[in-house]
């Protein structure tokens, strides 16, 4: 919806936009200053750690039965680090898109490729080393077998491209939980 009121807007005023599209967010910052803030996540990676520190019992990976290459359903997980770096570069370059482009445009921010879920707990395993307590369960409602970024544009308009892996992001992830349970005393809360 905002992206139809940021275009509308173009065609009223003299106001040009760009709209970055990315899926899944992963990691933090490499540096740790900032990451994710919530206790209790909902995202597949934050449900990944809260398993890996105790603070839930097991994940589950809904859906397996998709046709994907492993049933599970594929997303485009991409590193914050990558999607901070395409926001400047964006500011950046933001009048030399306009001009080429017109007052308003959107570009796909991704891996062109995704991730399986399961081949995203593989490689929690690989960078945590050691299994995570997971199990197989239905799909949610209005899940679907898989999304992610076709980011051609991006490449060309902002000579953009992921930089930081799927191992990356988990890392980070796994990284800032620890300061991030400091900082804000979540532990045992």
């Amino acid at each position: 919806m905002m992206e139809m009121i940021l275009e509308d807007f173009t065609r009223a005023y003299d106001f040009a936009a760009i709209a970055l599209r990315y899926f899944n967010p992963i990691g933090a910052d490499p540096r740790l200053r900032s990451g994710l803030q919530t206790k209790n996540p909902s995202h597949v990676l934050g449900k990944m750690v809260s398993v890996a520190r105790g603070q839930e019992e097991e994940f589950l990976i809904t859906g397996v039965n998709w046709p994907t290459r492993d049933g599970s359903g594929i997303r485009d997980y991409i590193h914050v680090w990558d999607l901070a770096r395409a926001h400047v570069l964006a500011a950046e370059r933001f009048a030399a898109i306009e001009g080429s482009e017109g007052k308003y445009t959107v570009i796909n921010l991704g891996s062109n490729s995704g991730y399986t879920v399961k081949e995203l707990v593989a490689a929690f395993e690989r960078v945590w080393g050691r299994p995570l307590k997971k199990r197989e369960a239905a799909p949610r409602p209005g899940d679907v077998a898989g999304v992610y970024a076709d980011s051609a544009k991006a490449r060309r308009l902002l000579g953009w491209e992921c930089q930081l892996t799927i191992d990356d992001g988990i890392r980070d992830a796994l990284r800032w939980a620890e300061v991030r349970d400091t900082i804000l005393n979540f532990e045992g809360d």
